[in-house]
């Protein structure tokens, strides 16, 4: 069973906690496809969850999201997923992993069909097309300036000449080229948001207070808390992924544009729904059977 929430909040609301009073603190944990924004104070703990899949970099903010390629033509069904980046500050986005083959199949066929039309979003393909190529692709977490992917790609044939792969990659959001895990690891600015310790015990240390996680066995997931520097620790929950990223925002201060920026990003991505990746696909019947779950954590 896996966790992807907080599934016990010490407190949400203004409730005013017993005493001793938990530490004055602001910060963000990025896990796996949610963000969780946690504030406290003398009135008790507040966390606010959301189904962003963030990512920090140079000291910008990024939300990391899949669109949608179609490409399809009524005998010839291209479908794939990009990956983007988008600055919150500025709302810029960038490809930072594309589905490069099924964008070469689609040029290669409409080469050698040139008086096949390209399909609108709302029009079908024939019953039997020639060829059906379609790509998935799915976030699996994102550490520091690094997002972890896995692409399926399926072609079907008429002639039954079939393929089926799946592949996996680190992509740099900084220019969406390929490393290496190791490379990863080994980058400073991973170890600062991931904390120090390994999956089963870490702690992020910051001014006044200290972020920790244990591994719960018995729930088979994460517990973080809140500990202050006289050892007292206020339980925030249960959270599933491995990868926990922490971004402070109280010491330095978050500056008044970045946080107009988060606090839009945690209400756009809650429209989308729960636990969604995908926010540009457009409603339609679907054209070749798909997975529903978009969410895959490791």
């Amino acid at each position: 069973m896996k966790y992807p929430t907080f599934l016990s909040l010490v407190l949400v609301g203004a409730c005013s906690l017993p005493a001793p009073h938990p530490p004055a603190a602001e910060f963000l944990v990025s896990a796996g496809d949610q963000t969780y924004w946690v504030r406290s104070d003398n009135s008790g703990l507040r966390i606010r969850g959301s189904p962003l899949i963030l990512a920090r970099t140079g000291g910008r903010y990024y939300e990391i999201f899949v669109g949608e390629i179609d490409r399809s033509f009524p005998k010839a069904l291209f479908t794939g997923e990009r990956v983007f980046r988008r600055e919150l500050a500025t709302g810029d986005s960038a490809i930072i992993y594309d589905d490069t083959t099924i964008v070469r199949m689609s040029i290669a066929y409409h080469l050698s069909h040139p008086r096949a039309p390209l399909l609108a979003p709302e029009d079908d393909p024939d019953d039997d097309v020639d060829v059906s190529a379609v790509g998935e692709t799915d976030i699996l977490n994102v550490l520091g300036p690094y997002v972890a992917i896995e692409h399926r790609q399926l072609i079907e044939r008429a002639d039954d000449h079939d393929e089926d792969d799946t592949t996996r990659a680190v992509i740099d959001l900084r220019n969406g080229k390929p490393v290496q895990f190791e490379s990863m690891l080994r980058d400073t600015t991973v170890r600062e948001v991931a904390g120090e310790g390994g999956f089963v015990n870490r702690r992020w240390r910051h001014d006044g207070y200290d972020v920790i996680s244990h591994y719960d066995s018995i729930n088979k997931a994460n517990t973080l808390a809140l500990r202050d520097r006289g050892g007292r620790e206020w339980r925030l929950g249960l959270i599933g992924s491995s990868y926990v990223q922490i971004f402070w925002l109280d010491n330095p201060q978050v500056d008044p544009r970045t946080r107009h920026a988060l606090s839009r990003a945690f209400n756009d991505a809650t429209a989308y729904g729960e636990r969604i990746q995908q926010v540009s696909r457009r409603l339609r019947p679907a054209r070749t059977p798909r997975r529903t779950n978009r969410s895959q954590q490791s």
